[in-house]
């Protein structure tokens, strides 16, 4: 049943981004940046920090499609002691003309030294612009969807989340932006056990084409593998390139 369902979910999502995809070519409205952040330091300590992400970002007068990916290296004394893929694909067709929206989602994750091998979220859900100008955005949505974890030391998780998400988004300064994602990811089968993703956003354009962004990312997990923290928080400036 589970099979069939992903199968499913997939060919959906698959025909609503080709669909997407070549309405929002129609109307280029189809934007992409690339992120690059690096820090080394040397002498008593040498630790170095690589991190690169992707994000595609379509609208169309019906929809939006969102799509990201990124990487994380990092190393002290010449041993890895980070090792993080993720990546996301969102679609969100508008209902009725109106402010309020459908969407699904999969994310799709490895975080090494959190023990954690893959993670995989499909889910589905419906939300609301509260905001929707091109100084000042503000959404809020919920949806449901099917989590399983494989951690590297061989065992897995299985189980239903409630997702809700709040995102805003902010004109300040001229043409800077500042942002706010806010993902809750609550076990219904144990309410006791959820997860929390915080992403804040500075971004600053300095050109046309690159942008400096600070970012500052704080993940918590109330059921982490074995000696895993809790918490992880990550303080990022980087370089983007748009086109």
């Amino acid at each position: 049943m589970k099979k069939t369902a992903y199968i499913l979910f997939f060919v959906f999502g698959i025909c609503s981004i080709t669909s997407f995809v070549h309405a929002a070519d129609k109307d280029n409205l189809w934007k992409q940046e690339i992120s690059l952040g690096y820090t080394q330091k040397t002498g008593n300590i040498q630790s170095a920090e690589l991190l690169s992400n992707y994000e595609g970002i379509g609208k169309t007068d019906y929809s939006d499609l969102n799509i990201k990916a990124g990487v994380l290296y990092s190393s002290v004394n010449k041993k890895m002691d980070g090792q993080k893929y993720n990546g996301s694909v969102r679609y969100a067709p508008e209902l009725d003309e109106t402010n309020c929206f459908g969407f699904g989602k999969v994310e799709a994750e490895h975080d090494r030294f959190a023990g954690i091998d893959y993670r995989y979220v499909p889910s589905l859900g419906a939300g609301y612009w509260i905001a929707r100008e091109e100084n000042w955005m503000f959404s809020g949505e919920i949806g449901v969807g099917h989590e399983y974890v494989k951690y590297t030391n061989g065992s897995d998780d299985d189980n239903v989340v409630l997702i809700p998400r709040f995102f805003c988004q902010k004109s300040i300064f001229d043409k800077a932006k500042l942002s706010e994602e806010l993902i809750i990811y609550p076990n219904l089968e144990d309410v006791k056990k959820y997860r929390v993703r915080s992403e804040a956003r500075f971004t600053n354009p300095l050109s046309d084409a690159f942008s400096l962004r600070v970012s500052f990312i704080d993940e918590f997990n109330t059921d982490p593998l074995g000696d895993a923290k809790k918490n992880d928080t990550q303080l990022i400036l980087s370089l983007v390139y748009g086109f």
